[in-house]
């Protein structure tokens, strides 16, 4: 994990992926934190993490000032010996990369967490409600429990988008999670959202 500024995030890139079958867990963390010596002197970047799921999938989680930062980072880490190194343990066919674009104002990555709860889904109506209903969920849900540590929704493609909440621990944010289904505010958002283009996981931070 490394921090290289407090500035505020405009985007995120989410990684997932699987370690070929003989690769250990030490030997991709290894190779993270030397990937990170090389990505941390990158323009723009500002925070980043490896990530766990219960399905034994991992996840880099990139937070950088602006969206097009994603695209210059890929073209200049490629070439990088750290990150060929790193790209050796991974089964390149379970590669899923996504760019989030923040859609709030001011957002900082926070300091303490190990959870990170990412969702995404497409909806079927009332777009231009969707950053009121998130506002409102934040303020009359989320923020009422001090395992919240952030929130945001974020624009995947025209008509996709993401909710991520950054949490203390797995447990709680997980059980937060699924108090969704009886809070009005919350319910808000499961109503304009296309249930069958719903995707949901939580993952702990590793390295």
């Amino acid at each position: 994990m490394i921090r290289v500024s407090n500035d505020f995030a405009k985007a995120m890139e989410f990684t997932s992926f699987k370690k070929k079958e003989t690769v250990t867990d030490d030997q991709l963390i290894n190779a993270v934190m030397k990937f990170e010596t090389v990505l941390s002197k990158q323009n723009g970047v500002i925070f980043h993490c490896l990530v766990r799921n219960f399905k034994n999938d991992y996840a880099n989680i990139l937070f950088v000032k602006e969206i097009n930062d994603l695209k210059k980072l890929e073209k200049n880490l490629i070439q990088l010996q750290e990150t060929q190194d790193f790209f050796k343990l991974i089964d390149e066919q379970s590669i899923k990369m996504t760019f989030h674009k923040i859609l709030k104002d001011d957002f900082l990555v926070p300091n303490h967490f190990s959870c990170v709860e990412c969702g995404t889904f497409e909806l079927k109506k009332d777009h231009d409600k969707l950053l009121m209903i998130s506002e409102n969920i934040e303020k009359e849900y989320l923020n009422t429990f001090q395992n919240t540590k952030a929130h945001f929704i974020g624009s995947v493609n025209e008509n996709k988008f993401s909710e991520i909440t950054i949490g203390e621990t797995l447990g709680k944010t997980k059980e937060i999670c699924y108090g969704y289904f009886n809070n009005q505010f919350c319910n808000s958002l499961l109503e304009i959202a296309d249930e069958t283009t719903m995707e949901l996981d939580f993952w702990y931070l590793i390295a």
